[in-house]
């Protein structure tokens, strides 16, 4: 899926979640299968959701905030679904 980030600077920028590598990196910080993040995900998680997204928003050098913590606190305010994976639709 693509995600329209919104920032507390006014900043607006596009994240995909398409990445296997983005699913390793939540795997191996969050302790979740794909299917676990998935689930939680679907669910609203917070902790999940902003993880992906800072971690798409890393991968695509559209932060410079070193964590997740850092990113949610300075520069995250919110986000919407722009495009829906072919796979999910």
């Amino acid at each position: 899926m693509k995600y329209d980030i919104k920032t507390k600077q006014g900043n607006n920028y596009i994240v995909s979640d398409d990445e296997a590598w983005l699913w390793i990196e939540i795997e191996r910080e969050l302790g979740y299968t794909v299917q676990e993040a998935a689930e939680k995900l679907a669910k609203g998680s917070l902790d999940v959701i902003t993880c992906m997204l800072f971690k798409a928003a890393k991968a695509e050098n559209k932060t410079q905030m070193p964590n997740q913590k850092a990113w949610v606190l300075n520069e995250f305010e919110s986000f919407e679904v722009v495009e829906e994976s072919p796979k999910e639709s």
